[in-house]
């Protein structure tokens, strides 16, 4: 083979190899799309996605990451004394960013549970196991043996997103995975934002909206241009001057 050409082919097998790795990288990943359009703080905004779990309630967070924190977390437990579930203050959370820490205080005895990226969290100690719904900031924790009466202070760290865009009634994705619905853009400034749909499976997909205060509530940036465009043509017809009739 010429020189020349065993080089074109080397660095095609190159990119046939980068393209399959970013392809499995990507695998799982939620898609959402956005207006392309500018919006306006208290517009309601669609949005469409794909590539989530089935079924799955989904949240909506807009804007940067924050990171979040609770501590003396109210719980409940189960009868036989080995599941406790408590609820976290904000979310949606980012998958795989949640970890859970119990201390008995007194007694000594300090476990975590850290999230392993998909609702499920692991203990530190062999068997324990728990879960977290990255959705309604709900987490479990299962213990190997009954630890009713013993008090525990849990606290939790996780990221989560500087407003919940999550409309009230919820959303909840298709047999198919996908979902359709509106949000109301919180009340910020002009920029560009990002806006993250998570899934309780933790399947994640993030886009950008532009914000623009200049922007009526309800009217895209296209409306806007089209009406004054037809606010021009209507007085410029107004204030023509008229022909000059001469008999």
């Amino acid at each position: 083979m010429h020189p020349k050409k065993k080089a074109y082919a080397t660095v095609i097998a190159v990119l046939l190899v980068l393209l399959l790795a970013l392809t499995y990288i990507a695998a799982g990943a939620g898609s959402i799309t956005l207006p392309s359009t500018p919006q306006a703080p208290g517009g309601t905004v669609p949005i469409s996605g794909t590539g989530f779990g089935v079924t799955k309630a989904v949240g909506i967070g807009f804007g940067a990451e924050v990171a979040g924190s609770n501590a003396n977390m109210a719980y409940n437990g189960t009868t036989d004394g080995l599941t406790w579930s408590g609820r976290v203050s904000y979310y949606p959370i980012k998958p795989g960013s949640f970890v859970l820490t119990s201390d008995t205080g007194t007694s000594g005895l300090v476990s975590t549970y850290t999230d392993d990226g998909d609702g499920t969290t692991t203990g530190s100690f062999e068997g324990a196991v728990g879960t977290i719904n990255y959705v309604t900031g709900w987490w479990t924790r299962v213990t190997t043996v009954d630890v009713t009466g013993i008090s525990a202070n849990y606290s939790a760290t996780y990221i989560r997103y500087a407003y919940n865009a999550t409309p009230p009634a919820g959303v909840t994705t298709t047999a198919s995975g996908t979902f359709t619905t509106s949000f109301i853009v919180p009340t910020v400034g002009n920029g560009v934002y990002d806006v993250t749909s998570i899934d309780a499976q933790g399947n994640k997909g993030v886009a950008s909206l532009t914000v623009d205060v200049s922007v009526p509530e309800g009217f895209s940036v296209g409306v806007a241009v089209l009406l004054s465009s037809l606010a021009v043509i209507a007085s410029s017809r107004y204030f023509r001057k008229r022909p000059r009739i001469v008999n």
